[in-house]
């Protein structure tokens, strides 16, 4: 076979030679990694704490030291469940979240509270215990925004929601400048918003948000490989192509994948991680080393974000205009969280 005429045979790689072989250097960028991310902390949780696991906090003020140290780590933003000090049981109870909240506010100047305003009833009732959680703030300093599962769904703990119940506080969120954050546990539930809440006009408040759970209770499963990868791709992808490209869509791992499905949430661009002890025990899915502190975990995803050269949002401000958050109670300052002394 003849050799093609523009083929030369040389002994020696030039740069005209390089250049004219592979032009490494004109190849253009490519931007997937170049989205900020906001770090969500979750922090204490719902889950067993004392010797089962130490890194949950009990006392008033560990919860507040240990959220402090998880906002100046990195984490702009916090999801709360706070605990009884005396038993050290999660409650749903607004005066107690408000209390942690406030001292938590007092140290670090200000971030943004993404949290569950709702108590454990038979019935679901967005409206009676935020509607507290405002007057106690002055605004929506404890609850900027606030987690809403799909109608029809009995959570974890019982509670059911019925059609008209998440219509109508979906309304009284967005009235009362509360981002509704949208709880997404399994494939269906994104055309169940979509069809009931967004298609008819409920929610009008873009951009929508959306939280992507895997490897938690009631949620995408994530705990074989490679399809743990598999499962958050799809559906990541089927909520921007689904609901708009506008959409942020945060991803939410638990379980003992929860670090290797982070990170490739951090690849696939996601604007919203969430890190921490609510549905995470395990460090590494093949080891049995325990998380010692809810903090060191935000600490860890921070770095491997910038080693990606993710940029982490640390300016409230910065993640509100994000996530489409209008702050409104008085007197916060606005200091970066993570640099706050």
């Amino acid at each position: 076979m003849a050799r093609p005429a523009d083929l030369e045979l040389v002994s020696e790689f030039t740069p005209e030679r390089v250049a004219k072989h592979f032009p490494i250097d004109k190849e253009e960028r490519i931007l997937t990694l170049d989205r900020p991310v906001i770090i969500e902390s979750a922090c204490p949780g719902w889950q067993i704490g004392g010797k089962r696991f130490p890194a949950v906090p009990c006392s008033i003020e560990d919860q507040v030291q240990e959220t402090v140290d998880s906002i100046r780590a990195g984490a702009v933003a916090v999801h709360m469940h706070p605990r009884d000090p005396k038993t050290c049981n999660a409650q749903a109870n607004p005066k107690l979240l408000a209390r942690i909240l406030e001292e938590v506010f007092q140290r670090t100047g200000d971030f943004v509270t993404l949290s569950h305003t709702w108590a454990a009833k038979e019935e679901v009732d967005y409206i009676s215990e935020t509607a507290e959680l405002l007057e106690l703030g002055q605004g929506n300093k404890y609850c900027q925004g606030s987690v809403v599962l799909r109608t029809g769904h009995v959570s974890a703990t019982g509670t059911f929601h019925p059609r008209q119940n998440v219509i109508d506080g979906v309304k009284w969120l967005e009235e009362h400048d509360i981002k509704p954050i949208f709880q997404l546990y399994d494939t269906y539930v994104l055309r169940d918003f979509k069809e009931k809440i967004l298609d008819p006009g409920i929610a009008t408040q873009r951009p929508f948000v959306f939280n992507m759970h895997l490897g938690k209770h009631h949620s995408h499963s994530i705990h074989k490989d490679p399809w743990s990868f598999l499962q958050l791709v799809t559906n990541y992808n089927m909520i921007l192509d689904t609901i708009g490209h506008d959409s942020i869509v945060g991803v939410y791992p638990g379980g003992r994948n929860w670090l290797p499905v982070l990170v490739f949430g951090l690849l696939l661009g996601a604007p919203l991680v969430r890190v921490g002890i609510e549905d995470c025990y395990w460090i590494y899915p093949h080891k049995d080393e325990i998380i010692k502190k809810n903090s060191d975990m935000v600490v860890l995803v921070r770095e491997i974000a910038e080693r990606l050269g993710r940029r982490v949002v640390t300016d409230p401000m910065e993640a509100r205009d994000i996530l489409g958050l209008r702050f409104t109670s008085p007197g916060v300052a606005n200091v970066p969280a993570a640099a706050a002394g």
